[in-house]
């Protein structure tokens, strides 16, 4: 084997956003951060010198700072990882690692086209490794987490646990490939495995999800907490407290997103992730100003389609018609490069082209659309988008077993509420969806500047009448 690694929607906090970043942050982490990947000695692996060229065993780049974390002046992490390949191009731990930094840079950039890069670097490592080469095969599984071809990854992640059973990188993609598929008490197996093989950052994340998913917010923001305590990057520290405050949010805690916000910035004072969370927070106190400028910086530095989708949201319940288009084309522009870079369609891409498509005809695209992430991604996260997509054009009763679906692990996500409550309300279910609506606004008052305003109309009729 080439390493003995031991003990990596829209609206909110969760769905398969959240946990395909982990999963790209996560598998960079422990494949070319903090940690460092192990040699087959067992030893932490040193800086890469000419010399090294020649060993027999395959050797491996120190472990560079996530892409962005980098300071003034010094090279990436992902130009490091490609000046090694250079220097060493037959060390095959190398490439592999070249595939994980790249992933990774794909994820903070919002550029999948660097996915690309990152499938020739695990292609060739395997090209100069094909036996026992679990670090290339768990690269490849988390590269097809990260295009949602979540089917296709769980056999390379179990072919580089048969290799090396304690592979924290194949652990993370095993886990993040069960639970985009649904299977998730498997993937909670997979995730308390991973926290025994390698406690840190990683497993935190993942085990914080897994807590998130099951509506066990307390403990995934302690997750989240433990995660950025063990952080060994200010990128690091950044992502474990911006979903840190993200949790908050969820539950409508703003003074704790507000803390957990500081603590980021504290660390970096620069990272995106953050500037997301300020403006998540300005949306949640009601801030919607406040919102259109951070969120106006926010696209600007990361244009991915989530962001300008926010965006949009923002500028439209403002009455920035004009503006909120504009965000519109941008997130269009998003899904597109995504697709031509390989990546599948997700949860939030059916509900952007269920409630900003122009004409009926095209928003009731959305519907296939919605089903075809299902069949590939059957999660909360995706039924709901299904569901809501069924709702927009009519079809309730279709849609009320998705919205059931998006709540059945026991998840209490303001939106998740709203929608269930409005199909309900459209099926003439007056006292559940009073019950559902009331219940998403107890928990967020402004958990989204569209919808929570649209929950508080629907609801005052419905109570008049009870």
């Amino acid at each position: 084997m080439l390493s003995r690694s031991r003990a990596t929607r829209r609206r909110a906090v969760s769905g398969p956003a959240l946990a395909l970043a982990v999963l790209a942050f996560g598998a960079a982490t422990l494949a070319t951060g903090a940690y460092g990947v192990r040699t087959q000695a067992g030893s932490a692996a040193s800086p890469p010198s000419a010399t090294t060229a020649t060993s027999a065993t395959p050797t491996t780049p120190a472990a560079p700072a996530p892409v962005s974390a980098r300071a003034p002046g010094k090279a990436s992490a992902l130009d490091q990882a490609r000046e090694h390949t250079r220097e060493v191009p037959q060390d095959a731990a190398g490439w592999a690692a070249l595939a994980f930094t790249a992933l990774e840079a794909g994820r903070a950039s919002g550029e999948p086209a660097l996915y690309a890069e990152a499938q020739a670097a695990e292609e060739h490592s395997l090209a100069i490794h094909p036996q026992d080469n679990d670090l290339a095969l768990a690269a490849r599984a988390a590269l097809s987490d990260a295009k949602h071809n979540f089917a296709a990854a769980l056999p390379d992640a179990r072919r580089a646990l048969a290799i090396n059973p304690d592979s924290a990188v194949g652990l993370a993609a095993l886990t993040d490939g069960l639970t985009e598929l649904g299977r998730t008490d498997e993937a909670l197996v997979a995730a308390r495995r991973l926290d025994a093989v390698r406690p840190g950052v990683t497993s935190f994340t993942r085990l914080s999800y897994q807590a998130e998913l099951r509506g066990q917010v307390p403990q995934a923001r302690e997750l989240m907490v433990r995660a950025a305590q063990d952080a060994g990057t200010p990128a690091q520290i950044a992502f474990a407290r911006a979903h840190e405050g993200l949790l908050a949010l969820s539950v409508g805690d703003l003074p704790g997103a507000r803390v957990a916000w500081r603590a980021g910035v504290a660390a970096a004072p620069d990272d995106v992730d953050l500037l997301h969370l300020q403006a998540r927070i300005a949306v949640n106190a009601g801030d919607l100003r406040g919102a259109a400028k951070l969120y106006a910086a926010l696209v600007a530095r990361r244009p991915s389609p989530a962001n300008a989708s926010e965006q949009a949201d923002v500028l439209q319940a403002l009455g920035d018609g004009a503006g909120a288009r504009t965000a519109v084309i941008v997130a269009q522009a998003g899904f597109a490069l995504s697709a031509r870079s390989g990546v599948g369609a997700e949860g939030i891409q059916v509900l952007f082209q269920a409630e900003h498509a122009t004409g009926r005809a095209a928003a009731a695209a959305a519907v296939p659309l919605g089903q075809e992430v299902w069949r590939r991604s059957p999660t909360t996260g995706n039924a709901d988008a299904l569901a809501w997509a069924l709702h927009l054009v009519g079809q309730d009763r279709a849609a009320l077993p998705y919205a059931e679906r998006a709540l059945a692990l026991g998840s209490h996500q303001s939106g998740f509420l709203y929608h269930r409550g409005a199909i309900l309300a459209a099926l003439g279910r007056r006292a559940p969806a009073i019950a559902d609506l009331r219940a998403a606004l107890a928990r967020r008052a402004f958990f989204s500047p569209l919808e929570a305003p649209a929950a508080q109309r629907l609801l005052a009729p419905l109570v008049a009448r009870s």
